[in-house]
């Protein structure tokens, strides 16, 4: 019945994942143009600094849409579709995003952009939670994590030296990386049978695993099992909203999420006020890439030792220490020991996360739990920027650390408080998996 033996296996892991995984790092190394967009809209554009700010936020919101029904999606029509479209879509975008001059209509396609680029990050996530049997996925949500890392550290490196000859170039040169990954995935999924594999939702309706012959899951259903119709996205979506170890889950990371990507919002402002520089915030940031990429991988063999509460729970109290610190930095040391301490607590807390969602997830559900919980990420990602900005203005910079730290702590207490719940849940569903 297990599936891990009847294919190869590298690291503890199958190749249905590692396929995935080179996907993943070759796209996060050649994902770049957003994180250069502002520049370009005022350097190239003209535009304000301040609209410039709002037009790139509308590919914040279209990330919400994106991953709310992506992962719906791929329970109806699968992983690899989904996967494979966004992909596709999204390097059709940004060659159209290259030929817009007009800010209105940039900040309208940015939005579709946004929508279309997000499709597939919940059915990554229920794929890998599909392939990867319940004891390994903490090392495989973990090395996703380190390949998004590694590939955001170097792709700003890579685009630099494009955006030297010129910025239309940026554009053409992610588009080139996601459709030459799209193909390689395409063959991929063709040479391990993936393409021939039924949807999820048919999966349930047929009493099998869906998985290729000789990748059948963990611990297939017994074909003589009472067979389910399919579930509808509907009856998805009304299943993961009243779920409460799912709801509390997502409601948690997002308070989480909001004060964490201050990093990126509140704290260069706040290193403006205090006469430090772009150059100081950008050696921060180096800080914060550097550790998670040679301390995530290592950090698995803890993580394996420990229940997810309590990494997610140790991962806030380290986070909360390094926003605490930020209250009284005035120097750019104070501030890179502060970074150092709050990328330890990052570690764990994402990878954590995920694996923690896909033990909460139906196997006919996985792509719309994920939607659901990679929601408070992108609205995270929306809504930080307006939060820090709001804070520091009305309030000052200490208010903000004083509150990010309070609310870690506060998450940290929700985590611990609904533990239960959580492990009755993913005992539950991993009771069905074994059925």
């Amino acid at each position: 019945m297990d599936s891990v033996k009847k294919q190869r296996v590298i690291f503890g892991l199958p190749m249905l994942f590692w396929g995935l995984w080179l996907a993943i790092l070759f796209l996060w190394m050649g994902r770049f143009v957003i994180s250069f967009m502002s520049i370009y809209l005022v350097s190239t554009m003209h535009v304000d600094a301040g609209l410039a700010g709002t037009i790139v936020s509308m590919y914040g919101f279209g990330g919400i849409f994106g991953c709310l029904f992506g992962g719906a999606l791929s329970d109806r029509f699968g992983r690899e579709p989904m996967i494979v479209i966004g992909q596709l879509g999204s390097a059709a975008m940004l060659v159209i995003l290259s030929f817009i001059d007009d800010p209105i209509v940039m900040g309208g396609m940015l939005l579709l952009y946004g929508v279309i680029s997000s499709l597939p990050t919940p059915a990554v996530s229920a794929y890998i939670a599909d392939v990867v049997p319940v004891p390994m996925q903490k090392r495989a949500y973990t090395l996703q994590t380190w390949a998004l890392n590694f590939g955001f550290a170097t792709g700003p490196i890579i685009a630099n030296h494009l955006v030297k000859i010129s910025y239309t170039l940026m554009f053409y040169t992610e588009a080139a990386m996601l459709t030459a990954v799209s193909v390689m995935l395409v063959v991929f999924f063709h040479r391990m049978g993936v393409d021939r594999m039924p949807s999820p939702a048919t999966v349930r309706a047929a009493g099998t695993t869906g998985l290729p012959a000789g990748a059948d899951s963990a611990a297939g259903p017994d074909p003589a099992r009472p067979r389910k119709r399919p579930v509808s996205m509907a009856a998805n979506y009304r299943r993961a909203l009243t779920d409460w170890p799912l709801m509390s889950m997502v409601l948690l990371m997002f308070g989480y999420t909001v004060a964490y990507f201050q990093m990126t919002s509140g704290l260069p402002i706040a290193m403006t006020q205090i006469g430090l520089g772009t150059d100081e915030y950008s050696h921060v940031l180096t800080i914060n890439g550097g550790i998670l990429c040679l301390l995530q991988i290592p950090a698995i063999a803890v993580f394996n030792r420990m229940s997810n509460t309590r990494v997610l729970v140790l991962g806030m109290l380290v986070t909360a220490a390094g926003y605490m610190l930020q209250i009284g930095a005035t120097s750019w040391h104070a501030f890179a020991i502060a970074a150092a301490l709050w990328t330890l607590g990052e570690l764990g807390t994402f990878p954590i996360a995920a694996t923690t969602v896909a033990g909460l997830s139906p196997a006919d559900a996985r792509g719309t739990y994920q939607g659901i919980y990679n929601l408070s990420g992108s609205m995270s990602q929306a809504i930080a920027p307006l939060v820090g900005g709001w804070v520091i203005s009305g309030f000052g910079a200490h208010f903000l650390w004083e509150a990010c730290t309070a609310m870690f702590l506060l998450v940290a207490l929700g985590l611990r408080l609904t533990k239960g719940a959580r492990e009755r849940a993913m005992a539950r569903n991993l009771q069905e998996r074994l059925a």
